[in-house]
C-alpha cells in the first residue's frame, strides 16, 4: 500500500515538473475537468451531483494518501494544506452545478422576486 503512495506522489512530482503546471493548478484544473468527463461518460446533466461526489470521494482518496505519506514519513502534517487542496479540486465544479441547476424548481426561493406593477388604467 505505501509503495503505491510513493509512486502515486513521485507522479504527482514528476508531472508539476514536466509540465510546469503548480500542484494547486492540477487540483483547480483537474477538479473541473473530471466533473464534466464523468458527466459525459454517465451521460448526466451538467447541473447533477453524481459526477461531482465521485470527483470528491477521488479527492478524499488523493489526501488520504498524502496523509500517509506524510504520516509514515513523520513530516509535520496540518489540515490546512489538506482544506486548501480540497477546496481548490470541489468549488470550481460546485459552482458549475450550481450554475447549471440555478434555472430549477429548488432555487427559485434564492431568487428575487418579480415585483408586481400595477396598472394606472385599473383606477
Amino acid at each position: 500500500m505505501f509503495a503505491l503512495v510513493l509512486d502515486w506522489e513521485m507522479f504527482k512530482v514528476w508531472l508539476s515538473a514536466t509540465s510546469g503546471l503548480t500542484h494547486h493548478d492540477f487540483h483547480l484544473l483537474l477538479g473541473v475537468l473530471l466533473t464534466l468527463g464523468f458527466g459525459w461518460v454517465l451521460r448526466r446533466p451538467l447541473g447533477s451531483w453524481l459526477p461531482l461526489l465521485i470527483v470528491l470521494v477521488l479527492e478524499l482518496i488523493n489526501e488520504t494518501f498524502d496523509f500517509i505519506r506524510y504520516y509514515v514519513d513523520s513530516y509535520p502534517w496540518g489540515p490546512g494544506p489538506m482544506l486548501v487542496d480540497i477546496a481548490l479540486t470541489m468549488v470550481p465544479p460546485l459552482a458549475i452545478v450550481l450554475a447549471a441547476r440555478w434555472d430549477s424548481f429548488y432555487f427559485y426561493r434564492f431568487r428575487r422576486r418579480p415585483r408586481l406593477t400595477i396598472a394606472v388604467a385599473l383606477r
